[in-house]
């Protein structure tokens, strides 16, 4: 078959470069801000966090699928997009200074761009490993981001047996503290009354899943259903396990309600 190509995408984004010592190699930042920032009533941030390895365009891109449908400035939001080094888990190892995923997110980007955006509500989305990320960062961190939205993630993931997973845990004692069914029964109550979390769509971990997965979308809602976290959830759309399969939009949707 001949090349196929897309339509070109005009980009109109910041983007740093970032040395940090809790990364083993260089790392960026890009940042896309809606048009009139400065006029408008409700601005917040959106990170969109990966599902690989540095800059990446093997599954689409957030970013890129943000700015073609404009979804920043549909809904005032700042969007930022970092990158990890290495598979981002959003772990931090006690003994490898430069596997702190966590503590690079939260001080060195999330700290960065709080520097250039105070006061700000911060939203998270992602997939696979992001959308995993993202609802271990709200649990963890519930009054530093307002709400979070995955698609099609590992969120019922009880021990650390898959997906490159034993390299970053190689103490599966040490992943209980990252696990995001422990962070439920522990922390979800701190959500408050109101849905924080949002959980969409399905291709390798909602329903039907392949046999090497499960369907961690339902038993994740079943579980916040169990314990009374109020939550959204949709999963009758199944989609390709990519940014750009059309479902970012509804996701930021219901970000975007969930953090009015």
């Amino acid at each position: 078959m001949p090349a196929t190509y897309s339509a070109p995408l005009r980009l109109a984004y910041d983007q740093y470069t970032v040395r940090s010592d809790r990364q083993m190699l260089e790392t960026t930042i890009r940042v896309l801000e809606p048009a009139g920032l400065d006029q408008l009533e409700n601005p917040r941030l959106l990170f969109l966090l990966p599902a690989t390895p540095e800059l990446s365009h093997r599954s689409g891109d957030g970013l890129d699928e943000v700015l073609r449908h404009g979804l920043h400035d549909r809904h005032g939001l700042i969007a930022v997009a970092p990158t990890f080094s290495d598979w981002p888990w959003m772990t931090d190892l006690p003994d490898r200074q430069m596997f702190q995923q966590v503590l690079y997110f939260v001080e060195d980007v999330v700290g960065f761009i709080d520097q250039k955006y105070p006061d700000l509500p911060r939203l998270l989305v992602g997939y696979s490993k992001g959308g995993s990320a993202s609802l271990q960062l709200l649990l963890r961190y519930p009054e530093l981001f307002r709400a979070a939205a995955a698609f099609d993630s590992p969120v019922m993931k009880e021990q650390p047996d898959q997906w490159e997973m034993p390299y970053y845990w190689p103490n599966p004692e040490h992943f209980r503290d990252f696990a995001i069914p422990h962070l439920l029964r522990t922390r979800g109550g701190l959500l408050g009354p109101n849905p924080r979390i949002a959980l969409f769509g399905h291709a390798n971990f909602g329903a039907d899943p392949p046999q090497w997965s499960k369907d961690h979308l339902g038993e994740g809602h079943e579980l916040m259903e169990q314990l009374g976290i109020p939550h959204l959830y949709s999963d009758d759309t199944r989609r390709e396990h990519r940014w750009d399969s059309g479902w970012l939009p509804t996701a930021i949707d219901a970000l975007d309600r969930m953090s009015r």
